[in-house]
């Protein structure tokens, strides 16, 4: 059996939301689907060491922010390339709360969901949660992006929906491997911007 076969099954990029008890936590996850129509139900697949899963098993409640081509890499690294134990990841952002009193980032989305859990089934290293959907919104008409997408974003190889043949010169930090893609061409970047991710300087940038 060709194990690697499953890589072509399509993954989406999502920001996953709770609270418990005041706590709220924001990460990343891959895994989120619809399950069955009539009831309309999602599915949520989430590390069970992650702080966002600990708290959507005492919640029994999640928002879900549908990630389009136009996210921010800044912003699903804060999201998702640190744990919420060691820092407020809400702190600072714009994450109104949904209907269920969950944190909901929706900056780059296309659409956002609301779930309250019905079932939870232990998978051994994830938690396999299963929701009703009780809200949804349509944000914006472009389009949500998958985990391959993602990937070339990192890479600085992706062309989105509506980007013109111009390339632009790609820059990695060579610490951690985070590539930048903001708006502003890198070489007019402030000598003091420092890497969103692991805080290095910007001289340890190199062009790939």
């Amino acid at each position: 059996m060709d194990d690697s076969a499953v890589f072509k099954i399509s993954y989406g990029v999502f920001f996953l939301g709770t609270e418990h008890n005041g706590k709220k936590n924001i990460c990343v996850v891959n895994t989120v689907a619809q399950v069955t129509q009539e009831p309309l139900k999602l599915g949520v697949t989430v590390l069970k060491c992650n702080l966002t899963a600990e708290l959507i098993n005492e919640s029994k409640k999640f928002s879900v922010g549908v990630i389009g081509e136009k996210v921010s890499l800044d912003d699903i690294a804060h999201f998702g390339q640190q744990c919420g134990r060691d820092v407020d990841k809400i702190a600072g952002y714009d994450c109104p709360e949904d209907i269920l009193g969950n944190p909901l980032f929706t900056n780059g989305c296309v659409a956002s969901l609301c779930g309250k859990v019905t079932d939870t089934i232990d998978l051994g290293t994830h938690y396999l949660f299963i929701a009703d959907l009780v809200d949804a919104s349509n944000l914006s008409e472009d389009k949500p992006i998958t985990y391959n997408e993602y990937r070339a974003m990192k890479a600085g190889t992706y062309k989105s929906s509506d980007s013109s043949d111009e390339e632009r010169d790609t820059w990695q930090c060579t610490i951690c491997h985070y590539i930048y893609d903001g708006e502003i061409p890198f070489e007019e970047l402030p000598e003091d911007y420092i890497c969103p991710v692991c805080k290095k300087p910007k001289n340890v940038f190199v062009k790939v």
